[in-house]
């Protein structure tokens, strides 16, 4: 009843288990008395390889995530500016009678950015409402978690970040149609066809 079969050794953090494995193997040899030739006398098994293969692993699916995150975020604001842009064209006659009827061209910027802003919000908000559904889902459909698949879970913190980031971006991508909005003559922008 008072023999220890096997036993678990951690190290901290800082720490490499593999820095020590020999010493301790060494340690519990001298105390019990066990020839330090005889290899089956203490026998260990050292995790920390497979444990940094893992590590590995997970660091490079977070940075596949953050690619497709960050080329997601680009994909959408070049959707905003092409959006802005066919916007502009579709509405020079407009852009032209309120510039005619008195608009500076500060509001004209003012206005084009303001629609720029909210299309990205709106699309922004509804893709994290959409993803955040589909996680749900996901944790609908595995449930609580087990061994091999943890609970998914959104940070909100990346979500506004990024939602907070396209709404910029996408500011910045309306500055242009509106700059040309803006340098539109109404004459020219009335008889435009």
């Amino acid at each position: 009843p008072n023999d220890i079969g096997w036993f678990v050794c951690a190290m901290k953090e800082s720490i490499a288990v593999s820095s020590v494995e020999d010493d301790l193997k060494g340690l519990l040899r001298d105390r019990h008395q066990i020839a330090p030739d005889d290899e089956q006398g203490v026998r260990s098994f050292n995790l920390e390889k497979e444990f940094n293969e893992f590590q590995g692993l997970f660091s490079g699916i977070r940075w596949l995530v953050w690619f497709v995150g960050i080329g997601s975020l680009v994909a959408g604001v070049i959707g905003v500016g092409n959006i802005m842009l066919i916007v502009v064209k579709e509405r020079t006659k407009e852009i032209g009678l309120r510039k005619a009827l008195g608009a500076t061209p500060a509001d004209v910027i003012k206005m084009i950015l303001l629609e720029s802003v909210f299309i990205t919000t709106l699309a922004g908000y509804l893709g994290l409402v959409f993803s955040t559904s589909i996680i749900f889902l996901m944790e609908l459909a595995v449930g609580e978690g087990n061994e091999f698949f943890a609970s998914p879970e959104v940070d909100l913190t990346v979500g506004v970040g990024a939602i907070i980031i396209l709404v910029i971006s996408g500011a910045l991508t309306g500055l242009i149609p509106a700059l040309q909005a803006a340098s539109i003559q109404p004459v020219i922008a009335l008889r435009d066809e």
